[in-house]
């Protein structure tokens, strides 16, 4: 039972969360937040602070960081010959409260519900290799089983779930902002493609925090990569 109350409130949140996409413009690369693709009412783009952008890094067809220039700006801009690019983001402390939502801290908000601290990461796939079905870090991540680049519409393709360099079993998976499931014992799931462009697959996970500031730490993971 908790367990599905868990995964009922990680859907939740995977349905309403922004998103955190890589647009290609030319020979860079621009880190966008809000939502790739809105429904009325909604904003795509939001724009964020530049010390919101914790890591903007470049990788090469072997799995590692390569040399590239980072502009740390709104957008935030990566310049580099990359197979993949990996971004960190962080909106800093939310507080639920009696007078509504508030980018603070627990400790610092009048009639406080519950707070938390939120982190999002991306990673943009552009060209493939086999180190890239290996997570490239130790944090939530999820890794695609198989060449996506050649994925077209109807296709079911494989991913798998890491976290701390594990599969993450159990984890809400959403496609498009849509939970579609959730990852088997070895952190596996199947998604089907539905569309052109870029696709945005995501997952969360949520712990305990220290209690003051907030009460728990959101994770939330970004997979992207374009199917033509």
């Amino acid at each position: 039972m908790k367990r599905l109350f868990f995964t009922l409130i990680l859907s939740s949140s995977l349905s309403m969360s922004h998103d955190l996409w890589v647009e290609r413009e030319g020979s860079q690369y621009a880190l966008y937040y809000g939502h790739l693709h809105p429904v009325q009412g909604e904003e795509r783009f939001i724009k964020y602070k530049p010390e919101d952008v914790l890591k903007f890094e470049c990788v090469s067809s072997s799995g590692k960081v390569v040399q590239y220039k980072f502009e740390k700006s709104y957008p935030a801009k990566l310049k580099g010959s990359c197979s993949a690019v990996l971004a960190l983001f962080s909106s800093g402390y939310w507080t639920k409260s009696v007078e509504g939502l508030k980018n603070l801290p627990k400790d610092r908000v009048q009639g406080a519900i519950e707070g938390w601290l939120s982190y999002e990461s991306v990673k943009r796939i552009d060209s493939w290799s086999q180190e890239l079905k290996r997570p490239l870090t130790d944090d939530l991540e999820i890794v695609p089983l198989g060449n996506p680049l050649e994925a077209k519409i109807g296709d079911k393709l494989t991913f798998a779930v890491y976290y701390r360099g594990k599969p993450l079993k159990d984890a809400v998976v959403a496609y498009d902002e849509k939970p579609v499931g959730s990852t088997d014992d070895e952190g596996r799931i199947n998604i089907r493609i539905k569309r052109k462009g870029l696709q945005l697959i995501s997952t969360s996970v949520k712990e305990k925090a220290d209690g003051v500031k907030a009460d728990y730490v959101v994770k939330t993971a970004n997979l992207s990569f374009e199917v033509k």
